[in-house]
């Protein structure tokens, strides 16, 4: 299955290292490992480290924008070439999902978050936008898949939270073990 995979605090190809980033990589290895092929949809960072209203409206229309393009660059592919669902990893109120929900809901497909986090101490102030772009995503979720289960007690809707455990590439560390 085509799956199409976004990370708005940071792509896995940023140059920046960060366990984010290897997060997401992991992700994506683990998808392809189960047989999934997986494209990096878009690398727009949505992410803010400060409220700033204007940054947020601006990264707004941008992912808006974004969202049509890519309904539009992919309705013009063969079906079979198109995303068969939506990924998301890392979503919370710092760096909401602009782009996912809309591209999952226009083309029919599973919109899927992994990672998310929630918190209502954000619903009024200078981050509302983001926690309600963040709310909003998470109720469009068909499943979120939740690495941390302290996050997932704060999600709107235990019925679809599917726990995984944490997980990584071991193949180095065996490597190291068996050269010693």
């Amino acid at each position: 299955m085509r799956v199409a995979f976004y990370a708005p605090l940071k792509p896995p190809d940023h140059p920046v290292p960060s366990g984010d980033r290897r997060m997401a990589r992991l992700l994506i290895q683990a998808l392809g490992m189960a047989g999934h092929e997986v494209e990096i949809a878009a690398r727009l960072r949505s992410w803010s480290a400060r409220p700033d209203p204007a940054r947020q409206a601006r990264l707004e229309r941008i992912g808006q924008a974004m969202a049509e393009r890519l309904l539009r660059r992919y309705r013009a592919r063969p079906a079979a070439a198109r995303p068969r669902a939506w990924l998301t990893y890392h979503l919370y109120y710092k760096a909401p999902d602009w782009i996912g929900p809309r591209v999952a809901a226009g083309l029919g497909i599973p919109y899927l978050v992994a990672e998310a986090s929630l918190a209502e101490k954000r619903a009024n102030g200078p981050w509302a936008r983001g926690h309600r772009a963040t709310v909003a995503a998470l109720e469009r979720a068909a499943a979120v898949i939740s690495l941390n289960p302290v996050d997932a007690e704060c999600l709107p809707d235990p019925d679809r939270v599917r726990p995984i455990k944490p997980f990584l590439d071991a193949a180095p560390f065996r490597a190291a073990a068996a050269q010693r």
